[in-house]
């Protein structure tokens, strides 16, 4: 599981959305955090564990690594759920 130091909005359906190619990352993206979904994510056949700080605090789930198209840009998406209580 990586764990991305970065902080993070969430949309209200706890999906997470992080572009790797922006002119200028969005507020809390962190450029290592961006460097090490990559490596993870060719590790893992463009699929990577994470745990994120967010808007409503520690969240975890799997981010899927996506490739550009014509006009689109890479970016890594998925959905997250609250960790587990103890």
């Amino acid at each position: 599981m990586l764990t991305l130091h970065g902080h993070y909005q969430v949309a209200p359906n706890k999906r997470l959305t992080i572009l790797a190619e922006a002119d200028k990352p969005p507020k809390g993206t962190l450029q290592t955090d961006i460097q090490a979904l990559s490596e993870a994510c060719a590790q893992n056949a463009g699929r990577c564990e994470v745990q994120v700080t967010t808007q409503h605090g520690r969240m975890q789930g799997t981010l899927v690594e996506r490739k550009p198209h014509q006009v689109s840009r890479r970016l890594f998406e998925g959905h997250l759920a609250f960790l587990p209580r103890p």
